[in-house]
C-alpha cells in the first residue's frame, strides 16, 4: 500500500526536541509542548507529565498551554498520537518497497517493530499499555483504515501475499491480527524484563516469524512439487 496517510498506527518524528533545547518560539507553542511532552514520557514515563511540569519545562505559562490542550487527558492524546506518527515512520518505507518480496518486507517489518519497542519502552508503554488506555481509545480505531494506516498497511501486504499465491486465503485482518499479537507479546516479554536474552533476541524472533510464516504460506500439494 504506497498512497499511506500517516495519521495513527501501529517515526523520526520532527517535533521531537534536545533536552537543553530553547524555549519555543511565538506560533509553535502546540508543536514545542508535544515534542517536550514525548521527551518526558521517554526520560521519566507517562507519570511524569502534567500541564503544570511542561509549561515549566518550555518557558510558557499555564494559560498558554490551556489555549491549546483544555486538560492533562487532551495532552496525553496529542503524546500517543505523535507517538504513533514516529512509529509509523519506521514501516512507510518498508511496506512501500516493491523491489522486495512479500516475505522479505514481513520480516524487515517484524524487525522494525521489535527494534521501536525495544529502544523505546516507556513510549511504547503508553502507546499500548493499561495507564492511557482511554485516551488511546478516545483517538485510535483499529477498523478505521485512515487512523490505524501501519495495521492496515499490514493488512494489504498480508492480501498481497495471497494475490501472489505466497499466502494461503483467509481473513487478511485476523491474520493481520495475529502477527501483530505475536510481536507485540515479545516486544512486551523483552521490555518488561521477562525474557533476559538480549543475546537471543534474533534468533527468538526468527523462530517466531517461521511459525507464522508456516501458518500463513500455501501449504505446496503433492501435484504440486511434481
Amino acid at each position: 500500500m504506497t498512497n499511506v496517510n500517516i495519521k495513527e498506527s501501529f517515526c523520526y518524528n520532527p517535533v521531537m526536541k534536545p533536552r537543553n533545547a530553547k524555549p519555543y518560539h511565538h506560533g509553535n507553542l502546540k508543536t514545542a509542548a508535544v515534542g517536550t511532552a514525548l521527551e518526558m514520557v521517554e526520560n521519566e514515563g507517562l507519570e511524569a507529565i502534567t500541564l503544570r511540569a511542561l509549561s515549566h519545562k518550555i518557558g510558557a505559562s499555564r494559560t498558554a498551554i490551556y489555549r491549546h490542550f483544555d486538560n492533562k487527558e487532551a495532552l496525553i492524546q496529542a503524546v500517543i498520537l505523535a507517538g504513533f506518527e514516529r512509529f509509523d515512520a519506521e514501516f512507510i518505507d518498508i511496506f512501500a518497497d516493491h523491489e522486495r518480496s512479500v516475505l522479505e518486507r514481513f520480516s524487515m517489518m517484524g524487525r522494525a517493530y521489535l527494534a521501536f519497542a525495544v529502544e523505546n519502552p516507556k513510549l511504547y508503554r503508553v502507546m499500548f499499555g493499561e495507564k492511557a488506555r482511554l485516551e488511546r481509545e478516545a483517538v485510535c480505531d483499529l477498523e478505521d483504515p485512515e487512523n490505524t494506516t501501519g495495521f492496515h498497511a499490514l493488512v494489504g501486504l498480508i492480501e498481497a501475499g495471497q494475490q501472489q499465491g505466497v499466502f494461503k486465503k483467509s481473513d487478511p485482518f485476523l491474520a493481520a491480527a495475529s502477527v501483530w499479537s505475536m510481536i507485540h507479546g515479545l516486544s512486551m516479554l523483552i521490555i518488561d524484563g521477562h525474557l533476559v536474552v538480549s543475546d537471543k533476541v534474533d534468533a527468538i524472533f526468527e523462530a517466531g516469524i517461521a511459525t507464522l510464516l508456516e501458518g500463513l504460506k500455501v501449504t505446496l500439494q503433492a501435484k504440486d512439487v511434481c
